[in-house]
């Protein structure tokens, strides 16, 4: 793309072909289907001779900043969309929209692809390791590395929204079902939009935790319980959860809005399983005499296992 696409004026061939890129890159091109990547390379070659240097520019800093997940997910930089692309030429958007899915849908899992570059189910094993915990929810689970399939990798700046990062696995994220088929869907964390189609739509940017950053973040979970009788008849309107992380109010409500971690924190503890946990282990416990705050320290040992981090204000909740 920055070598030959946006620099399509400047090259004195009329059409696109694999001869004018690197010998390294060719079978990318020859091997694989035409319409996967020669076709919509040739497409966006020919538009891109027509434009001026202030687009070609603005398509070459799509490909740089949009690729920068850190600092995008951090608002350091703004990205750019195919809306933008749009304005520039909507033909354009429809070439590079359709190279950046096929790369992703198609290429990624091909010969050509995989043997120059690291094969897609390589990584998802290196990144769950034995974990099966979803990266997003915390709560539901994940394939891990010994299973033969794997769950869904979530485009977490959607593809649908960006161009040029659908095979940066900086932006791929293991993720469960819930999260990603009932929640995440094509959201974009970094766009709030209020009343979504009426005539008062707006649309407010920002921040957003990135997935893969270098130290974990301590999340506060306050949980309170109103109107109920007793835990057997707990229900979702009975909850009020609050989510905490000081200097990071933004990228927290983000978190909620994209993944419904208040509504899937609600409903886990009304569950079943909640309750034969609270009745058998917890209130065994406290019957053979245990103290409340020396059973939850034991669960802050282990905070991250076994959904602690949940129960611990689940209790702290029924202890008050």
């Amino acid at each position: 793309m920055l070598d030959i696409i946006f620099r399509a004026p400047k090259i004195a061939a009329s059409n696109f072909s694999s001869a004018l890129v690197l010998p390294k890159y060719r079978a990318l091109i020859d091997e694989i289907n035409s319409d996967y990547i020669l076709t919509p390379l040739s497409q966006a070659f020919l538009l891109c001779k027509m434009l001026d240097n202030k687009k070609l520019k603005r398509l070459k800093r799509a490909v740089h900043v949009n690729n920068k997940i850190r600092e995008l997910c951090d608002g350091e930089i703004e990205p750019i969309t195919y809306d933008e692309i749009e304005i520039i030429d909507s033909e354009l958007k429809k070439a590079i929209k359709l190279f950046c899915d096929k790369l992703y849908d198609n290429v990624i899992d091909l010969a050509p692809c995989y043997n120059m570059y690291e094969e897609i189910d390589g990584y998802y094993k290196k990144v769950v390791q034995r974990s099966s915990k979803c990266r997003c929810c915390g709560i539901n689970k994940v394939l891990t590395k010994f299973h033969t399939h794997r769950s869904a990798l979530d485009h977490y700046l959607p593809r649908k929204h960006f161009p040029f990062n659908s095979v940066n696995f900086k932006n791929l994220l293991p993720i469960c079902d819930i999260c990603n088929s009932k929640y995440k869907l094509g959201k974009n964390p970094l766009c709030k939009i209020e009343n979504k189609g009426r005539k008062n739509e707006s649309r407010q940017k920002s921040k957003a935790f990135y997935p893969f950053r270098r130290t974990i973040l301590d999340i506060g979970i306050s949980i309170k319980f109103q109107n109920t009788k007793s835990v057997k008849s707990l229900e979702p309107n009975n909850i009020e959860i609050e989510l905490t992380c000081p200097g990071y109010d933004d990228q927290i409500e983000t978190w909620d809005r994209i993944f419904g971690i208040k509504e899937n924190y609600k409903a886990e503890c009304c569950t079943e399983e909640m309750l034969f946990y609270y009745e058998e282990q917890y209130m065994a416990e406290m019957i053979q005499g245990k103290k409340h705050q020396a059973y939850i320290l034991l669960l802050e040992a282990n905070k991250y296992g076994d959904s602690n981090f949940l129960k611990i204000p689940f209790l702290n909740a029924l202890a008050t």
